[in-house]
């Protein structure tokens, strides 16, 4: 049997591809769970749940298929979701078959709000209320409890939510269903909760306006999309004729400038479609993003970044982080958000020096993400731990990259190589955690070098090299600081 003790090492010899769809992404479920120690999963008894009855579901598939070839898909059966006794199995419905009858609640009519965003708990609910009446996969099952899990530890869903005794609800019965279901089953929900999710899911409307911006927006610096351009275009073009948006929509005029720019870049021979920064920058606010955190004071921007007098640069204030002792002298006292690349050769003392690091800022300075993507959970990322006395309650581990790193106020990759980055890789994490300080960490050949260590160099405001127990620095807070590791 499989468990949290022994799943990596027996999991090592599986061909994931060869098994069934819903096995595979129960592999990544694990993973996340799995981090920092099995936190989430010794944290949330939900997450324990879906886990176990995980294991328990691959250790009796390769039980019955020791070379785990693919396995023939299984009639549909009906489950209902609510957790009582499963209904017998039925084969699944037939393409061709006529809709049913939809339920009373389905009927409905709901009056709804027109928001910019809508929630992440009614999106939920939405995606769990429209499976009714649907033949789902287990993959497809455990897609959206892990979707949700991850949404509550991201905090994305809080407790406090209006509808946290619904969201609680519904985990519930998708676990219940992915404990009893076979490789497919028809979902089934009881009609008093279908009616109040029902109710909930068309409680709030995307505004029109909001999905068309974003839509242009993801459109910015894409080449050879004339056809893409054209239909969001024309899209636009239909909403306003037919009245879905009107000149009192709250972004109007936003959508106004989408609609010239996209006309142009259709008109005119551009490879490119490219948005003005100062629009784009306006349009990040509306979509919830901030791409560009600097900002002029009386000056102006153009295409190619800011312009500011000499006088406005002295007014501004940047936020440094406030090191000091060892550190300080090493690399200087940096801004908030600040990238470092610390390279060497292999035991030459550069995860030491970045683990303490790690520590000291964690202690002081805010929360910290160590990425151990080279040595992961092992002996030795233990003891170099329990040597250094690295275990603040700021500091975390992982042994991967993980997706949502925004909570994290310096994070470390340790290493960019096996880590699978690039330079593009590294500007695009950079550009989505502008306020996230970053240190990379390279192994180099014996010649001191690794694959794109200039185009890397110049990315990175601090250059520290590691040699043989000592750590040198070149950079724009400190030039020529060193230090004895």
């Amino acid at each position: 049997m499989l468990n949290t003790n022994n799943y990596f090492q027996k999991s090592q010899s599986i061909d994931w591809e060869s098994l069934p769809e819903a096995l595979s992404k129960g592999n990544k479920l694990v993973e996340g769970a799995s981090q920092n120690n099995w936190a989430a999963y010794n944290s949330n008894e939900n997450i324990k749940r879906v886990v176990d009855a995980y294991f328990q579901k691959l250790s009796d598939y390769l039980d019955k298929n020791p070379s785990a070839p693919t396995q023939k898909s299984m009639p549909a059966k009906v489950v209902k979701a609510e957790p009582k006794t499963a209904s017998p199995a039925k084969p699944a419905p037939a393409p061709k078959k006529a809709p049913e009858k939809k339920a009373a609640a389905e009927e409905e009519e709901y009056d709804s709000e027109d928001v910019e965003h809508i929630d992440t708990d009614v999106q939920f609910i939405k995606r769990y209320a429209t499976m009714h009446g649907k033949v789902k996969s287990q993959a497809q099952i455990l897609t959206l409890i892990h979707s949700l899990q991850k949404a509550i530890l991201e905090r994305r869903i809080k407790k406090d939510s209006p509808y946290a005794k619904e969201i609680e609800l519904m985990q519930n019965q998708l676990i219940g269903c992915y404990e009893k279901m076979g490789d497919m089953a028809e979902i089934k929900i009881d009609s008093k909760n279908l009616k109040r999710y029902l109710q909930i899911a068309h409680s709030q409307e995307g505004m029109l306006s909001v999905a068309l911006l974003k839509a242009y927006v993801a459109l910015n610096g894409k080449r050879d999309i004339k056809d893409k351009a054209e239909r969001l275009f024309n899209r636009i073009k239909k909403a306003v004729e037919q009245g879905k948006i009107t000149k009192s929509d709250m972004y109007a005029n936003k959508l106004n400038e989408a609609f010239g720019t996209l006309k142009n870049y259709i008109d005119g021979n551009p490879a490119m479609l490219t948005i003005n920064k100062t629009q784009l920058n306006g349009l990040m606010g509306i979509l919830g993003e901030d791409l560009f955190q600097k900002k002029s004071l009386n000056g102006y921007d153009d295409d190619n970044g800011m312009i500011v007098s000499s006088g406005e640069l002295l007014a501004m204030d940047f936020q440094t982080i406030g090191l000091k002792g060892k550190y300080k002298e090493l690399i200087g006292d940096p801004s908030v958000g600040f990238t470092a690349m610390v390279y060497g050769l292999p035991k030459s003392g550069k995860s030491t020096m970045c683990l303490d690091f790690a520590n000291y800022l964690a202690a002081h300075h805010g929360k910290v993400l160590f990425c151990a993507v080279e040595e992961g959970f092992g002996y030795t990322l233990k003891e170099k731990i329990e040597r250094l006395k690295a275990h603040h309650s700021n500091l975390y581990i992982t042994d991967r990259v993980p997706e949502n790193i925004s909570d994290f106020d310096f994070v470390f990759i340790d290493s960019v190589s096996k880590a699978g980055m690039d330079v593009n890789d590294i500007d695009q994490i950079r550009k989505l955690h502008p306020n996230t300080s970053f240190i990379f960490i390279y192994h180099t050949t014996k010649e001191g070098k690794f694959k794109g260590v200039n185009e890397h160099a110049h990315e990175v405001d601090v250059i520290v090299q590691v040699d043989k127990g000592k750590a040198t620095s070149t950079g724009r807070f400190n030039a020529g600081g060193s230090m004895d590791i």
